[in-house]
C-alpha cells in the first residue's frame, strides 16, 4: 500500500479514497467490512461504490445469499496507473506493494 499521507494530516481526495476502496477489493469483500477498512460513512461508500461500479471498477457478486464486490481488470488497472502518478508526484512515498 502506498503511504502517502500521515493519518489526521489533511482530508483524503476522491481519488485517494477510490484507490483505497480498489486496494482493499483485492478477494470478493462485503460493503460493511470495506466500510470500516476504508474508514467512510455508508452515504459515502454508497456513492464510492455507484460510481466504481458505472465506472466498470469493481463487480458486485451474490452467492447463497451473501453479496461481496471484487475489483475488476479496468479496477487493477485504475490502481496501477495510480501508483504510479503519485510516485511521480512525491518520490518519498514507499513503492506500492504487489497489487
Amino acid at each position: 500500500m502506498l503511504r502517502t499521507r500521515r493519518i489526521f494530516e489533511k482530508n483524503r481526495s476522491r481519488f485517494e479514497i477510490i484507490a483505497e476502496i480498489l486496494r482493499n477489493l483485492r478477494v470478493p469483500i462485503c460493503w460493511t467490512n470495506i466500510m470500516s477498512h476504508c474508514n467512510i460513512s455508508s452515504r459515502q461508500s454508497g456513492r464510492y461504490f455507484d460510481l466504481l461500479r458505472s465506472s466498470g471498477f469493481i463487480q458486485k457478486q451474490v452467492a447463497a445469499g451473501k453479496v461481496t464486490y471484487q475489483r475488476t481488470d479496468a479496477g487493477r488497472e485504475f490502481l496501477k496507473h495510480y501508483n504510479k502518478i503519485v510516485l511521480l508526484l512525491d518520490p518519498s512515498v514507499a513503492p506500492p506493494v504487489q497489487i
